[in-house]
């Protein structure tokens, strides 16, 4: 009896859901301010443009091409007719990022960010509590504090260098093998010790629940779409409702927020002891937090530190890994570049003396990959009242209306296009869409004056007071393990070659051609 009155609540539940989304579909329609401003045509009512924006592969073939059509700000479809702002210009984006109580998160990201992370996550909260919690945790991620960390940063490097050197003796010379998943245990381990003084690596289950739900999260399918597209319609009541049935991701993302938050407190307990009684404090970032934490007039609770362990681990091991790994990747496609890099590290000396911000070539390859190869290709903004968007340039419509600003109403979605504001020839130059790191050395990446973002113009790390906090933690992450491998590696492409797609998953990863899932076979080569 009582699972036949759930099978009820769940019918009533899932029928209100439809109801509200068409009679909120169309009262959106009814109020739309931008349905003149030029875009591509829609395919489907129910998907609008959203599968060739993120189904497609490669990533970007669809989007890049509207962007020279249209220009750096555009209109695209959503799921149920929805209107959409696509937006890379920069004029807009620095707007959008300065102004974050105006443009705030969408309703589905911040859904994910609550059940998965916690209500003092510093990616959930927002207004005073998030500029409370951020003034805390800044001196944990200061330049200071970040190159206290380059030993365990290097020891994370140096176990991923071992474990392929024994696959590269036990196998043929230059045979190629998949070097996706060992990256990601060294970005997981370097996050793990380097900012919560914990070893997540050689805790099992914990390694195993996360990577399980790293899968889950980078779900690429119509469904994932259309769920995503029914959330901001659906009433609170309703969403309680239908929460006493999780669906399978929402149960792996609850089952990882308790393993983490139960980790959490038991180590934050450690350290604050610890702390009291006098003893040196760790390295490790979450230490120094609690350090800064105790001296500070605006206090983080003890919730707050520990909803920030997930948050960190989930948004520093991701991404980084991506990046090594687009890193090797185009150094396996451009072997002079390879060897200049190699050239440049052992002349430098000692892993333990390296000033790696002082190596030209290095952060040339990485500032190039974070922009060809952008680790979060996209994000949302929802506007949070009425507004109007700046442009660079005006916008003319089809009717022949010139337009120099652009009035939003409350509840418009954005799309802040990361990867297309990298691809932007008024920005890059004419050679935007190349793989080319000189640019970074012989100046005409600084011509362009856009001034986003904490990192050479980029939008890698975002901007505005909601900057990545943890952007100099990974540069650092990713200095340290691309030198490692290239000191003691050779990389190429397998024989014959290899056809690896841009796919987006949520982060950008690489897949190659014909298969599944992230992968990245090379050949490579032990050098000493």
């Amino acid at each position: 009896m009582p699972m036949a009155t759930d099978n009820v609540a769940l019918q009533v539940a899932c029928g209100a859901v439809v109801l509200a989304v068409l009679f909120a579909a169309r009262f959106r329609r009814a109020g739309d301010l931008i349905k003149h401003i030029p875009g591509p045509p829609s395919r489907s009512w129910l998907f609008g443009n959203l599968l060739e924006l993120i189904l497609e592969v490669p990533y970007g073939v669809f989007e890049f091409e509207w962007q020279k059509t249209y220009g750096p700000l555009y209109r695209t479809k959503g799921c149920f007719g929805e209107n959409r702002l696509m937006i890379s210009d920069p004029e807009t984006l620095k707007h959008i990022l300065s102004h974050p109580g105006t443009y705030m998160k969408s309703p589905q990201q911040q859904l994910v960010n609550l059940t998965g992370l916690g209500q003092g996550s510093l990616l959930y909260v927002e207004g005073d509590a998030h500029r409370r919690i951020r003034a805390v945790m800044n001196p944990a991620f200061s330049a200071a504090s970040i190159r206290a960390l380059s030993p365990t940063l290097r020891k994370a490097a140096r176990e991923v260098s071992e474990i392929w050197e024994t696959l590269c003796d036990a196998q043929a010379p230059g045979a190629a093998f998949d070097i996706y998943p060992s990256l990601h245990d060294t970005t997981l381990q370097a996050v793990g010790e380097g900012v919560v003084g914990y070893n997540f690596q050689a805790d099992k289950d914990f390694a195993a629940r996360y990577h399980n739900l790293v899968i889950i999260a980078a779900d690429r399918s119509k469904t994932s779409i259309l769920t995503d597209g029914v959330l901001p319609y659906i009433p609170k009541p309703v969403m309680r409702a239908l929460m006493r049935f999780p669906p399978p991701a929402l149960v792996k993302l609850l089952e990882f927020k308790s393993a983490i938050g139960a980790l959490a407190k038991t180590l934050i307990q450690d350290k604050t002891d610890a702390l009291e009684l006098g003893v040196e404090p760790e390295k490790d970032l979450i230490s120094v937090l609690v350090g800064a934490n105790a001296q500070s007039t605006s206090k983080m609770t003890f919730s707050e530190i520990q909803d920030q362990f997930g948050t960190i681990t989930v948004a520093g091991e991701d991404t980084t890994a991506n990046t090594v790994a687009w890193s090797l990747y185009e150094l396996a496609k451009n072997p002079e570049l390879q060897e200049k890099l190699r050239a440049e590290l052992n002349e430098a000396g000692p892993d333990e003396s390296v000033d790696y911000d002082r190596l030209p070539i290095l952060n040339a390859l990485l500032k190039e990959i974070l922009r060809l190869y952008s680790t979060v290709p996209q994000t949302e903004r929802v506007a949070a009242k009425d507004s109007v968007l700046p442009l660079s340039a005006p916008i003319t419509t089809p009717a022949g209306k010139v337009i120099t600003e652009i009035p939003v109403k409350k509840g418009q979605h954005l799309v802040i296009a990361i990867s297309s504001y990298h691809r932007l020839t008024s920005v890059w130059g004419d050679d935007a869409e190349e793989f080319r790191p000189e640019r970074w050395l012989d100046g005409t990446a600084a011509a362009s004056g856009a001034s986003i973002g904490p990192y050479s113009n980029l939008l890698a790390f975002l901007g505005g007071s909601r900057t990545c906090i943890g952007w100099r933690f990974s540069l650092a992450e990713m200095q340290i393990i691309v030198a490692e491998l290239v000191r003691k590696f050779a990389f190429a492409l397998p024989e014959g070659g290899a056809v690896v797609h841009r796919t987006f998953a949520i982060t950008l990863v690489p897949m190659a051609a014909g298969g599944t899932g992230p992968g990245l076979p090379l050949r490579v080569t032990r050098l000493r």
